[in-house]
């Protein structure tokens, strides 16, 4: 699935995409749409299932729609008017980190490295992905503006203050004491000396040596020939285009009310 360095992305292409109302709704809570569009990876600090903040599972299967279940098992996030304004910002932007992380899994991951894929083992496809996603994670950390992790760390989820309990903030699954401390995990690498912590984070998980998995994604050559030669980055260009329109649709027919009603 993409990184939260390409989320942030994601929310600087999305904003000229959609109607110049939303837009500005946006503009006047960016901190909060920034934090909602890495949100959902909360679970990297909160300990939860993978599926308790994303809504769906790996294969896709006849899974419905994570942002359709994510609206129908909490209806009361999916009337935005009826929210504070930051809050619909910041669920704006944790519906489209859902739209791209299951699109990734459609576009990308199930055709190439899935498990129904036979070409090398599950082990070697699984570090390739990976491989590729910090390649691409490095290329949109640098494509950031230099204001994306001061913007980020003034986004303010209620509940860290008052005991962060569950259903008291921005979500009623997450507390907002977690959201907080995913938020100030990001903000840092992209403040002062701040360092991405992505190839380290990726090595720890698939327990292989960082330095060998660093040399590879540092590689043109050795990417060119084990992963570009599978997934273009022109196939990465149309993933993103093609996201990044769809998932525009999906907000303006959510702020319209016309999902999860």
């Amino acid at each position: 699935m993409p990184t939260p360095f390409n989320h942030l992305r994601v929310a600087y292409d999305l904003r000229p995409l959609l109607s110049a109302a939303w837009r500005a709704r946006l503009d006047a809570d960016w901190p909060a749409f920034l934090l909602g569009n890495i949100a959902p990876d909360v679970q990297t600090v909160s300990g939860q299932a993978r599926e308790a903040t994303h809504f769906f599972s790996v294969p896709l299967a006849a899974s419905p729609p994570a942002v359709e279940t994510l609206l129908r098992l909490f209806p009361e996030l999916a009337q935005p008017a009826r929210l504070p304004a930051a809050q619909s910002a910041f669920l704006a932007g944790y519906l489209a980190h859902l739209e791209f992380d299951v699109e990734w899994v459609r576009a990308i991951f199930e055709p190439v490295f899935g498990p129904a894929q036979t070409w090398g083992a599950f082990p070697e496809r699984i570090y390739l992905h990976n491989a590729l996603r910090a390649y691409w994670d490095a290329e949109d950390l640098q494509a950031l503006p230099a204001e994306t992790g001061p913007a980020l760390a003034r986004a303010r989820p209620p509940g860290p203050d008052a005991g962060g309990e569950r259903g008291a903030g921005w979500l009623p699954f997450v507390t907002g004491a977690h959201l907080a401390r995913w938020r100030d995990q990001v903000a840092e690498q992209l403040q002062g000396d701040g360092q991405a912590a992505t190839i380290a984070v990726f090595a720890e998980r698939m327990g292989v040596d960082p330095e060998a998995f660093r040399r590879l994604v540092e590689s043109p050559a050795a990417m060119n020939e084990r992963v570009f030669a599978r997934v273009p980055l022109a196939r990465l260009a149309d993933y993103r285009a093609a996201t990044l329109a769809h998932t525009a649709a999906r907000l303006e027919a959510y702020w319209a009310g016309a999902i999860g009603q």
